[in-house]
C-alpha cells in the first residue's frame, strides 16, 4: 500500500530537516520536490514513521490526486518518461534502418497516392509512379505495396508505443502514482 506526504523542509543553523525514514518497514520514495511516497504493508509501521517525524517540518499525508499533480514535473518522473522514451526509440530503431528518414518523410504523400489509385480518383502519382517504375510493377500493386508498408509500420509502431505506455505505467506504479 500507499500513502501520500507533503511536508515543508526547514533549514535551521546546523542542518536543512526532510522527511526522514527512520525505520525499515516503510520504503520511502523521494523526489526533488517536497512530496514523499511511502510504500508499506502494515499501517502500525506507516504510524510509527509519521510519528517519528521532526515537527517542525509539517509532514500531512494527502491524496493520491495531489501528490501525482505536485509530481508530475519533478526530475524523477522526467526520468520515468525518458526511460520509456529511450526504450521505444530503440524499439523504433528498426523502423528507421529499414527505411531512411527521407523516405519516411513522404509516407503520408505515398499513402494519399496509393488511397487515391484504389478509390479510383483521378489524381497525380509521382511516388507511386517512380515506384512502379522503378520495380516494374503497376501502379494498382505499387498502390498495394505502399499500404501494406502502412498496415505493417501501424501494427509495429503500435506494439512499441503500448511498450512504452507499460513502461511508464509500471514505473510510476514502482513509486505509488
Amino acid at each position: 500500500m500507499f500513502k501520500y506526504i507533503k511536508y515543508t523542509p526547514m533549514t535551521d543553523d546546523y542542518t536543512t530537516h526532510i522527511f526522514n525514514e527512520v525505520n525499515d518497514k516503510c520504503k520511502v520514495h523521494r523526489f526533488d520536490v517536497p512530496y514523499v511516497s511511502v510504500e508499506y504493508t502494515d499501517e502500525a509501521d506507516f504510524t510509527a514513521l509519521m510519528a517519528a517525524q521532526n515537527i517542525i517540518i509539517s509532514a500531512t499525508e494527502i491524496t493520491k490526486i495531489e501528490f501525482s499533480d505536485m509530481v508530475q514535473l519533478s526530475d524523477q518522473v522526467k526520468r520515468i518518461y525518458e526511460t520509456a522514451n529511450n526504450q521505444f526509440s530503440i524499439d523504433m530503431k528498426v523502423i528507421s534502418e529499414k527505411y531512411m528518414q527521407e523516405e519516411r518523410d513522404t509516407w503520408s504523400i505515398q499513402i494519399e497516392e496509393a488511397n487515391a489509385v484504389k478509390a479510383g480518383t483521378a489524381v497525380s502519382t509521382p511516388f507511386l509512379s517512380a515506384l512502379s517504375i522503378d520495380e516494374g510493377i503497376s501502379i494498382d500493386e505499387a498502390a498495394n505495396k505502399i499500404l501494406a508498408i502502412k498496415s505493417d509500420y501501424s501494427i509495429y509502431s503500435s506494439e512499441c508505443l503500448k511498450r512504452k505506455w507499460n513502461t511508464v505505467t509500471a514505473l510510476k506504479t514502482e513509486v505509488g502514482i
